[in-house]
This record gives structure tokens, sequence and C-alpha cells, in this order.
């Protein structure tokens, strides 16, 4: 089955297109979850109901943007809700931009990490910084999209995003450090 015949058949709600759309994207939308989410146990109920939603709701898919992101907005932002209802505190703190002057550096040039080890530094992070990380680096929202989506304003999700870019070098240069001292 190709994506269009799997979004056709999950619209009529075929058992064979739901498996088929699950095998194709199955994986990638687990490791989007992840990325947010504190454990594996956590991820699992995230994924179980991105996929529930996206079978329920895939009849309003409109062909606007391809259908790989219109899923993983979905899973984004039940990965958000999820953290909102289960974390009970604020996600992002309103902070000045001045407050904090953190010279911009690119991780990918700074330091090639393996995907494992940066992932466990990511979840090193607090949660509202990791959520910033993965919305503007990774899952490439503005800022605007940010600070809509998260309830904060635009200053506040650059500050977060300078933040945990300083929190994930300090973290990186640390571990360089120890793996010196080690080595």
């Amino acid at each position: 089955m190709n994506e269009l015949e799997i979004i056709k058949g999950c619209i009529k709600d075929k058992s064979e297109a739901q498996k088929a759309l699950y095998l194709l994207y199955g994986s990638y939308l687990m490791g989007l979850v992840m990325r947010y989410t504190e454990n594996r146990e956590d991820a699992e109920e995230v994924f179980h109901d991105t996929m529930m939603k996206i079978y329920t709701h895939i009849s309003r898919y409109k062909f606007e943007s391809s259908f790989k992101t219109w899923i993983s907005r979905i899973a984004i932002n039940t990965s958000i809700d999820y953290i909102r209802k289960n974390k009970n505190a604020m996600l992002v703190e309103h902070i000045s931009d001045k407050i904090l002057e953190i010279k911009e550096l690119d991780l990918e040039k700074e330091v090639g990490l393996e995907a494992e080890l940066a992932m466990k530094l990511l979840h090193q992070l607090p949660i509202n910084q990791k959520i910033i990380i993965n919305l503007f680096l990774i899952d490439d929202f503005s800022h605007r999209e940010i600070a809509q989506k998260l309830n904060i304003s635009e200053e506040a999700s650059r500050t977060q995003y300078r933040r945990a870019k300083k929190h994930l070098i300090d973290l990186v240069k640390f571990k360089l450090q120890k793996n010196e001292q080690q080595g």
C-alpha cells in the first residue's frame, strides 16, 4: 500500500490500512514522542494516544502539508498535552531576553555526538528547555509558533532556547572533561 491508499483506507476504518500506517510510521512517531517524554512507559502512552488521534481524525487531513508533517504535529501536540497534564508545573517561566546573554553556538558543528548520548543529555535538561529545544531545533517550529503553542511570549521562547543550548553545551563539556580524566 502506498501512503495515499493507506490514508484512504484509514478514513474508511480498514484495519489493514491502519496496520500499514503503523508499520510505515510507528517507529518514527515513537522516536519523536520519546524526545519529549521522560521514560519509555510515558512514551508508549503518548504514542498510543497519538495513533488513536491519527486514526480518529485522519479524515481531517487536507493534503496541504505532507502526511508525515501532519502526523508529526499530532504527536508533538499529544506529547505537550501529556506533559501539561502530568507535570502540574508551568512549562516555561517568563524571563526577559536581557537576563541571559549567551553566545550562539551550533551544537552540531561544535560536538559530534552519537544519537544515544544526545538523547541522554537532552533528557537531563529541565522540562521547559527540553520542550523548546525539541520544538525549535529538531521539529523546526518558529519561536512565534512555540509561543502560541506553550502560551508564552516569543521572548521567553528565545530565552529558554538560549538557556537550553548553554545547558547542553555545559553538559557536553562536563562529559568531555570526565572522559579525559578517565582516559
